[in-house]
């Protein structure tokens, strides 16, 4: 297929909050567009497609607005010449789902990898097909595991996950579990069962729909869901929010 171009959301400099990556530099590219639309997405302005995106400013500079749709080698250009790309651990293509995009992705990472940069993908793990298109150009994976029903998913997520990760190397990858206070432990241990995962590091990430929420876990209840989590994965880590907490993008 022919690369058309990308519908973006915004791009901008800072810091990985989440996961394995946390506090690493990186340039974000978010996409615009997801297949899931989650009941606890924090980021449902990255739903819809506008005419246009943000281009964040490196320190000292005016931020842009960009027309979507962006070829791949005009994004690039752009960047190029607004950021000091060597300096970023990754460019992290982020969502929404940026695996609706996936002919952009290999168009973009082609470009990306020539000038010796690295691609983190952040992905919610259901679109496997796609995934398996863009494997040979992802250095990082970010895989959620959606497996609760307050997601609002309806508990169909487990089979999309197992074919998923038949396609994501665990050595460059981790999985990202957002647990809120009120889930069912059984059900997630239940839906884990399904989904062969113990090769992979787990992030355990608590809900927050704001700074301040993230300290109501206590030790007694973050070491619980770690000790029942522990047997399904080859590791695992409870890290929250980093960004959140710090009050940037």
């Amino acid at each position: 297929m022919v690369e058309t171009g990308a519908k973006l959301i915004e791009v901008f400099p800072s810091i990985q909050g989440e996961g394995m990556q946390v506090g690493l530099m990186q340039l974000f590219v978010r996409f615009a567009g997801c297949n899931l639309l989650c009941r606890n997405c924090d980021t449902r302005r990255s739903w819809d497609v506008g005419p246009g995106f943000t281009l964040s400013p490196w320190p000292g500079r005016r931020s842009q607005q960009i027309a979507n749709p962006v070829a791949a080698a005009d994004l690039y250009d752009t960047l190029s010449n607004e950021y000091p790309l060597g300096d970023f651990h990754s460019i992290s293509l982020t969502g929404g789902e940026p695996l609706l995009q996936a002919e952009f992705i290999k168009a973009f990472a082609r470009l990306c990898r020539r000038d010796g940069l690295k691609i983190f993908l952040e992905t919610n793990g259901s679109l496997a097909a796609k995934a398996a298109e863009v494997a040979e150009f992802v250095d990082f994976w970010s895989v959620d595991l959606k497996l609760s029903k307050n997601w609002g998913l309806n508990g169909r997520m487990g089979e999309k996950h197992r074919r998923f990760l038949k396609t994501v190397p665990p050595e460059r990858s981790y999985l990202k579990l957002v647990i809120d206070a009120i889930d069912d432990p059984d059900e997630i241990i239940r839906q884990l069962e399904k989904i062969d995962t113990h090769r992979y590091v787990a992030v355990v990430q608590p809900f927050s729909a704001s700074a301040s929420s993230i300290s109501d876990w206590d030790s007694r209840l973050i070491l619980e869901w770690l000790q029942m989590l522990r047997p399904h994965f080859r590791e695992v880590r409870w890290i929250p929010q980093v960004h959140k907490l710090l009050r940037i993008p």
